[in-house]
Parts: C-alpha cells; sequence; structure tokens
C-alpha cells in the first residue's frame, strides 16, 4: 500500500495501529529510519495494557540531553497502511511536547518491510 506525503513537513507523519495486551490504538507517529526501535509514549503504552515501569528490559537511549535508560516492550502487533507485524519491540519515552507526533516509527518495524519512499513524487509505500 501506499500513502501521499506532504513533503513540507519536517517530519513524515503516518498513522500507525498498536494492538496491545488490553487495547489497540491509532496514534500519529514520524517515520524514523535513524531509530532502532518503535518509540511509544507512556500513556499509550498503559492505555494498551502494558506497564512500563516493570519491564524487566532496559536499554541506554541518547537524547539530546544525555543517555537516559527507557524501558523496553513487545507490542503485539504494530499496523501502518495494511501492512502488520506482530511481537515488534517498542521503548517507551515521551517526546515534547512541542511534537508534531506522538512517537517513532523506527527499524523494529520498517526491517520487516520493503519501504520505498519517493520524496519526488511524495509517496510512501510499504511491502
Amino acid at each position: 500500500m501506499k500513502c501521499i506525503l506532504d513533503i513540507r513537513k519536517s517530519v513524515i507523519p503516518i498513522k500507525v495501529r498498536i494492538e496491545g495486551e488490553r487495547d489497540a490504538k491509532k496514534i500519529d507517529m514520524a517515520l524514523d529510519t535513524g531509530a532502532t526501535y518503535l518509540m511509544l509514549p507512556w500513556e499509550i503504552s498503559e492505555i494498551l495494557g502494558y506497564e512500563p515501569e516493570l519491564s524487566p528490559g532496559r536499554i541506554n537511549m541518547i537524547t539530546a540531553s544525555g543517555v537516559e535508560k527507557v524501558p523496553l516492550i513487545t507490542l503485539k502487533a504494530v499496523s501502518v497502511l495494511g501492512k502488520s507485524a506482530n511481537n515488534v519491540q517498542a521503548i517507551v519515552h515521551d517526546l515534547p511536547q512541542e511534537s508534531y507526533v506522538d512517537g517513532l516509527l523506527g527499524l523494529s518495524f520498517l526491517k520487516n518491510f520493503r519501504i520505498c519512499l519517493d520524496f519526488k513524487k511524495g509517496v510512501l509505500e510499504i511491502e
């Protein structure tokens, strides 16, 4: 499937459906090929039924303010443009309030697919 991009924006926003332990939710994320993991905000992870504060998995994340230890969880399923992946690893961390999106769609999801990003045509395709 493909979607039309607004290439004038500073991020590539995309609607992402996340299926959790007890609920599913659609949120806006930025496509981020530089992010190793999908990044989900705390509030959304809790709505989905996860308890990130109890997660035994923690990784170091480099931020503008330094290195932070953040929870690593496994999402039941993630869907974008009709394509789904199960058991997607995600880190739980809030983006700044001024962000255009709720989270980042990183490589832990993207590596499951062939991604075609055509800026000249303004099209994102996931196969």
